[in-house]
Order: C-alpha cells, then structure tokens, then sequence
C-alpha cells in the first residue's frame, strides 16, 4: 500500500515542522516520529480513523503527541493524505 501526499499536505508538513523547529530544536523531528506513526497507522488499518461527517469517504486521524489531525481518503491500492491540519483550526480548513 502506497501513502501519498497531496501539495497541500506537503506545505502543511514543511510548515508545521519548521514552526516547531523554530520553538525548539529537535522538536520538529518529535513531530517527524509522531507522524510516521500515523501514516504506518493508516497504511496497516487504512479504515479505521473516524469519517469526516458529510465528507465521506475522507478520514480524519489524530497525532497522539501534537494537535494536528491528518485528513485523507483510503482505498485499496493508497493512501491519500489530504491535509495536516491544527485541531484548534475551524473545522472546513482542510478543504481549502
């Protein structure tokens, strides 16, 4: 099984990761660690993060150490990370 980011999820992660490693140093890569288990999550168990009421099929799974939650559509084949969205952010963000 494949995970693949989407552009929007490759901007949130470059900058998410350097607003923690301006904060502290190594921090970024905490987020790094945390992050790389959700995506082995998802790519063992691709179903199992709760749905996005009336978006589905899009997932939503949520880092354990860091308020950032992971949105993105399963399939058979792939992973499809949608967004890495702060929790704290309005609900739709992810859409834009």
């Amino acid at each position: 099984m494949n995970l693949v980011l989407h552009p929007g999820a490759v901007t949130d992660l470059a900058a998410v990761r350097k607003y923690y490693a301006d904060a502290r140093p190594g921090l970024d890569e905490d987020l790094a660690e945390d992050l790389d288990h959700v995506f082995a999550r998802l790519v063992a168990f691709p179903f199992s993060a709760r749905l996005v009421s009336g978006y589905e099929p899009v997932r939503r799974a949520i880092l354990r150490r860091f308020p950032y939650a992971v949105f993105y559509l399963p399939s058979t084949e792939r992973i499809e990370v949608l967004r890495i969205v702060h929790t704290a952010q309005a609900p739709g963000v992810w859409r834009t």
